[in-house]
């Protein structure tokens, strides 16, 4: 199983099965992980969301790692504190497509953008990524000083949405 490391995290991709404990019993899935216990349930948005990345894993159990959550582990208290989910193997332009969400007594760590800049170094690494694509909703403060952080460019906006993007070689810009 790939596992991800940063100096104070794991991040580990779900399988299916613990993907749905996540979803159905999160402290089944902390003793299956080994992970010191915690009180923490998902919101019904995180569920909705995890649902449906549980969904698109099972139609394509072979690349579980594209489809799946990626539990943030914190090294030093063994506990989770977030996820980071890769929505869907890269298109045919070579974008891939991340989400991402710390529990909120984890927030202002900086968690996220230790996870955010090791998933793109990952991912950037992979020979069929080219961009790593993240939205935000325009009210998200905090996630859009995370991907600044982190080196991603704001390229598109909707009336709710930020797009940001991480480029594998900075010269392709010059080509959009």
């Amino acid at each position: 199983m790939i596992e991800l490391n940063t100096e104070r995290l794991r991040l580990i991709p779900l399988s299916a099965e613990n993907l749905k404990l996540l979803i159905d019993n999160p402290k089944k899935m902390e003793l299956r992980l080994s992970l010191s216990k915690s009180d923490r349930f998902l919101s019904l948005e995180l569920k909705q969301a995890m649902e449906i990345r549980l969904s698109k894993l099972l139609a394509d159990e072979g690349n579980y790692i594209w489809h799946t959550n990626w539990l943030i582990v914190s090294k030093d208290k063994n506990r989770n504190v977030g996820g980071i989910m890769l929505k869907g193997l890269p298109n045919e332009n070579g974008e891939v497509v991340i989400g991402y969400y710390t529990l909120p007594e984890y927030q202002g760590n900086g968690y996220m953008t230790e996870t955010i800049n090791n998933m793109k170094n990952w991912l950037l690494n992979q020979s069929d990524v080219m961009y790593v694509i993240a939205d935000t909703a325009k009210d998200n403060i905090p996630s859009h000083r995370v991907l600044e952080k982190s080196g991603a460019e704001m390229y598109k906006e909707t009336d709710e949405l930020y797009f940001w993007r991480f480029v594998r070689n900075k010269f392709l810009k010059k080509n959009n």
